[in-house]
């Protein structure tokens, strides 16, 4: 199976490439995985940039991945001597082409010529296969990891420089609610950046407003797990149920509905429980990055007890082992899971919550 991306988030391995860029780029084997695509392609053209400075280099830069290259040809790639550049660059642009017989790659990464770059771009890493195993177990191999929703606020900047280019202005809860329908991935927040350019009236620049956002995310069909857990929080059953239709008749994945609410569930409990210890309310609403404003995270938590929000994971972890567990429709398990999570009205006057 596919290795599960480990490591630092894809931003802070970027910034470790850039950081020995700035000294001297090891020769030998580079191994760029993991599943955060918009930092690895980062990550490959800055080392690139670095090692060709000059631009295209037909001499020094050789491509493989359009066909299948055994392990051997491109090791004696990546060792030839130049007639006219003394520097070789070989890129594997997909490690799916590769074949041939272990220890080649091992040979070479221990002992490079001393002006080689063999640089492999692997986003996933089949461990059982020979060739990537062998891969997985060397030096050099760097991992960006895409973060989730609980690290969403290493992103901001990001998304906001990304707006930037296209000469628009997120709002704050615009570009929180980017990250959150997007799963983090910076790909998908420049596409739906792009919509926001087009869609706006004779492509006018500037401020880019929640409600602007979250029309044309919504408009596009990118429906997500954030809508659910919105609905949850305000304890509204018919919005919940309404949103996670939508995502099903979209083909959103239930079990990425799960997370979703997982995520948000995480949040709700910890302010709670820090509000429920005495801290003010404000403060420890701001403490916990929720993907909301902190006045509707408060409005929201109103709504709810403590003993309820407990109760939470242990019901998200049985939802979602009912779904790994067997062929079963989708809506059997979600519907009744909202209803247990939203289904309740608001706290009487006098009770506590």
């Amino acid at each position: 199976m596919a290795a599960r991306p480990k490591g630092p988030p894809g931003a802070a391995a970027v910034r470790a490439v850039e950081a020995r860029l700035a000294k001297r780029w090891p020769p030998g084997l580079t191994v760029l995985t993991g599943d955060d695509a918009y930092h690895l392609d980062a990550a490959q053209k800055a080392i690139l940039d670095h090692l060709l400075p000059d631009g295209k280099d037909d001499v020094a830069l050789s491509l493989y991945g359009d066909r299948k290259v055994d392990v051997a040809d491109l090791v004696s790639g990546a060792s030839a001597a130049g007639m006219f550049s003394s520097r070789r660059v070989v890129l594997l642009r997909d490690v799916e082409a590769l074949e041939g017989e272990r220890g080649v790659l091992s040979g070479y990464a221990a002992s490079p010529p001393e002006d080689s770059f063999l640089i492999v771009r692997a986003p996933k890493l089949d461990a059982r296969r020979v060739l990537q195993k062998e891969l997985l177990s060397l030096p050099g191999v760097l991992t960006f990891r895409q973060v989730g929703l609980d690290e969403a606020k290493d992103v901001l900047a990001e998304a906001e420089a990304l707006a930037s280019e296209r000469g628009l202005v997120l709002e704050r809860e615009a570009a929180e609610f980017l990250i959150v329908v997007c799963s983090c991935d910076l790909y998908r927040v420049a596409s739906e950046l792009d919509k926001l350019a087009a869609w706006r009236e004779r492509g006018a620049k500037g401020r880019v407003t929640p409600e602007e956002a979250r029309e044309v995310a919504a408009g596009g069909g990118s429906f997500s797990g954030w809508e659910v857990a919105n609905a949850v929080l305000a304890r509204d059953l018919e919005a919940a149920l309404a949103a996670s239709r939508r995502l099903a008749e979209a083909g959103e994945e239930p079990r990425k509905t799960l997370g979703g609410l997982a995520w948000r569930s995480r949040s709700m409990l910890q302010v709670k429980a820090r509000i429920e210890a005495g801290e003010p309310h404000e403060g420890a609403a701001r403490s916990v990055w929720a993907g909301v404003p902190s006045h509707v995270l408060l409005e929201g938590l109103a709504r709810f007890r403590l003993e309820e929000l407990l109760a939470f994971p242990g019901r998200l972890l049985r939802a979602g082992r009912t779904l790994n567990s067997r062929s079963i429709d989708p809506r059997s398990v979600v519907d009744p899971l909202l209803r247990d999570l939203a289904g309740r009205g608001p706290a009487t006057p006098g009770e506590r919550r």
